[in-house]
């Protein structure tokens, strides 16, 4: 039903202000704030941290699996709330492209609102700041608050959006 816990690390570039899971695997609801600095999940096996991770993943951009739905539920959402990026060039490239895609908010500018909801029937919708976007768009919003660096999972710098920074330096 679950994939094989992974060693992963996620670089948060902004800072992860809220996470929000509903109806996600045994997840009822629950809901994370963070604090600035660094934020550590603890817990017993089968506690569920791996589920966290793998509801942060969806909301990413990783593939969805309709398992996920939690028992006698129709659909499983996932939300966070981010600050801007603290690096001027992310915040740069993440403003950029949320007025791109009509995505910005002005009533809430320095904040940045991830979702996702996965459905029994396969649907799922992603939302960054409210409005219905793609999947490509909600990953790539993703990409300029996350970097995740985990067994098999890409790395930075296979990603070709990266090397201009690098290079430019």
């Amino acid at each position: 039903m679950f994939k094989k816990p992974r060693p992963l690390v996620l670089k948060l570039v902004a800072m992860l202000i809220e996470l929000r899971i509903r109806n996600f695997a045994i997840i009822d609801e629950l809901s994370l704030a963070f604090g600035p600095g660094l934020n550590i999940l603890t817990g017993e096996t089968g506690a569920g941290k791996s589920i966290i991770i793998d509801a942060v993943g969806l909301l990413l951009g990783d593939r969805a699996v309709t398992e996920w739905v939690r028992a006698g539920t129709e659909l499983a959402s996932i939300e966070a709330t981010f600050s801007s990026p603290v690096d001027s060039e992310r915040a740069a490239d993440l403003a950029a492209l949320l007025e791109a895609e009509g995505l910005d908010d002005p009533d809430s500018p320095g904040w940045v609102v991830l979702s996702r909801e996965v459905r029994l029937n396969g649907r799922n919708v992603c939302r960054v700041n409210g409005r219905s976007v793609s999947l490509q768009i909600l990953s790539d919003v993703a990409a300029t608050l996350v970097d995740v660096h985990g067994q098999g999972e890409h790395l930075g710098l296979l990603q070709a959006r990266t090397h201009v920074h690098l290079i430019d330096r």
